[in-house]
């Protein structure tokens, strides 16, 4: 085999291998009795994909798209509202999102919005106040990624054997107690994310 070879047969191999699908979100923001609101879906008690959890509008990056218009139209899509109601306020760049895929987070002000989402996707909305936000720190509990081996693992080809010494990662996961229903996780980490870029 040739360098010439080994050359193509990797970017052939690069090009056939499906790149993970990125996801965005918006976090919109209202105008409610207390000033500026977040709005937070629980997502449809009917999807396969964390069925009933709080959320962001968002999804996944269509083919041709940027991160900005993916997470205009699912809001659109997920809150029945038009592009014309939201008014882009910034991006906070991406950070890995649930399964390590990259999240794109935009900030966007959603004008006239009647309480409408669609009940495919959504169960419900509802919001909190940033000035709530503001004031409350998420809790964070450390959790631990544990290692989990077949039964024909070869210990024996393990240098140290079972007392092998792996890296576990571990991620910080948040919750803001006192919300109804709760905000954990991915939602948590962006809005923690948010409040900190607003605190300056």
């Amino acid at each position: 085999m040739q360098y010439e070879q080994i050359k193509n047969r990797l970017k052939a191999y690069s090009a056939s291998r499906p790149t993970p699908r990125e996801a965005a979100v918006l976090i919109p923001l209202l105008e409610g009795s207390s000033g500026i609101e977040v709005l937070l879906e629980m997502r449809a008690k009917t999807l396969s994909v964390q069925p009933g959890e709080v959320c962001l509008p968002g999804g996944g990056i269509e083919q041709g798209e940027t991160p900005c218009e993916a997470a205009v139209r699912e809001t659109c899509e997920e809150l029945l509202v038009s592009p014309s109601q939201i008014e882009m306020l910034g991006s906070m760049g991406a950070e890995p999102g649930p399964g390590g895929k990259p999240l794109h987070v935009f900030v966007g002000k959603l004008s006239g919005y009647e309480g409408t989402f669609s009940p495919d996707e959504v169960d419900h909305t509802f919001s909190l106040s940033l000035s709530w936000l503001m004031s409350h720190d998420p809790q964070l509990y450390d959790v631990r990624m544990q290692p989990l081996y077949p039964a024909n693992f070869p210990w024996e080809l393990v240098p140290g054997g079972r007392e092998y010494r792996w890296r576990t990662p571990s991620s910080a996961v948040p919750f803001y107690a006192g919300t109804d229903p709760v905000v954990w996780g991915a939602t948590a980490r962006v809005l923690k994310r948010f409040v900190d870029v607003m605190r300056g």
